[in-house]
């Protein structure tokens, strides 16, 4: 149990101090080159960089205990025939799955202008939360992870010059709304591993639908000259992104759906 706390509680600080991190990254810090000339070397040092790394380091750190921790719980048989579905194994799970999804977030392979991108397989994590433990505790989970993603963007959503309304918007359907509906992913996991994969399916299907709304609705007055059609431009902008990051995330899903681990994992949530 000591091992699965400190693990979540590891994760969360480091996701913490990743957000915070990208916030100061956005921000114009006037005073490092003055400290820098009174001989503070650190001051050097990209602060936003630093918390960053030093946030992974601790995300790493609480992934590689909480696992330590499963493992040790599943080797038990009398832990596992007496609380199978353990409390504080869901929360130490759930964080550390909402914690390594943030950290590949960020590990961005191409990066849209306006907001987007091609990440490390960052949906998958949070899909699996829904898909282990139902349709509550992953719609839940989800939410939260779309406010964490938010703090990831705040200073990017507040840089595009939107009016507030259109901020709003933005936060309620780019956020929000696109990044909760990941936890729908498990709508039809009893159903088996093609139940699971329908289930992820409707859930990046979710959040297109909602960047498409937000695209068509928001940033139409940003669409080229040369497109007739903001719905149009909105599909093939979202699409550009989306369409790549759909397929990572569902053939590294079905190479860990053949891992016969991860089944005996999930049908012991199911019974």
């Amino acid at each position: 149990m000591l091992f699965l706390i400190i693990g979540a509680l590891l994760a969360i600080i480091g996701t913490m101090g990743c957000v915070w991190g990208n916030h100061l990254n956005d921000l114009e810090l006037d005073n490092i080159e003055e400290a820098a000339e009174k001989g503070i070397e650190i001051a050097r040092l990209n602060p936003g960089k630093l918390y960053i790394t030093i946030g992974l380091i601790a995300i790493i750190t609480g992934v590689v205990i909480v696992a330590v921790g499963l493992i040790k719980n599943y080797r038990s048989k009398a832990i596992e025939k007496k609380n199978p579905k353990s409390n504080i194994n869901r929360l130490a799970l759930t964080a550390l799955l909402l914690a390594l999804g943030s950290a590949l977030s960020m590990v961005k392979i191409w990066e849209m202008p306006l907001g987007g991108s091609i990440t490390l397989c960052s949906m998958l994590p949070i899909t699996l939360i829904s898909i282990e433990y139902g349709l509550g505790w992953g719609i839940s989970s989800a939410f939260i992870y779309s406010i964490i993603q938010f703090g990831l963007s705040f200073g990017a959503v507040f840089s595009w010059g939107l009016r507030p309304i259109a901020v709003v918007g933005c936060i309620v359907l780019d956020y929000i709304l696109a990044y909760t509906a990941l936890g729908i992913a498990g709508i039809f996991r009893k159903k088996g591993a093609v139940g699971i994969c329908i289930g992820i399916f409707l859930a990046l299907l979710g959040r297109f639908i909602f960047h498409i709304l937000s695209g068509t609705l928001i940033f139409d007055i940003w669409m080229p000259e040369e497109w007739s059609s903001p719905l149009l431009y909105s599909v093939c902008y979202n699409g550009a992104y989306m369409l790549p990051e759909f397929i990572i995330t569902m053939v590294t899903a079905v190479l860990l759906f053949k891992a016969p681990q991860f089944n005996k994992l999930v049908e012991s949530n199911l019974e």
